[in-house]
């Protein structure tokens, strides 16, 4: 499997799980080859080392971290409202502006 192709699954994995996967993860995903050559493909010690994939971390992390005090700060409570976490976003503007630059002054 070509580096871009792989690329694209690790995002898609990305965005589908909400979350950065694992070793384990990786491991564990039929449409991955093994966590070993997966690595090997990006010739570093830890995959999210490697540029392609250290830049999808980046992105995302930030953008699961903003969700996670999104969600803290609601008035309803998250596992029992059942309300799209975009379409909340969506509404909250001013909230997501004011807290993009608190996170990003840290």
């Amino acid at each position: 499997m070509r580096r871009e192709e792989l690329v694209k699954l690790f995002e898609e994995k990305v965005k589908t799980e909400r979350k950065i996967p694992t070793a384990r993860d990786i491991d564990q995903d039929q449409k991955f080859p093994s966590y070993r050559k997966f690595k090997k493909s990006f010739g570093s010690q830890r995959i999210r080392q490697a540029e392609e994939l250290r830049k999808i971390v980046e992105r995302y992390k930030l953008k699961f971290k903003i969700d996670e005090l999104f969600c803290e700060d609601c008035k309803f409570n998250k596992f029992e409202c059942g309300n799209n976490i975009e379409d909340c976003k969506s509404k909250g503007e001013l909230y997501i502006r004011i807290l993009k630059q608190e996170l990003k002054s840290h």
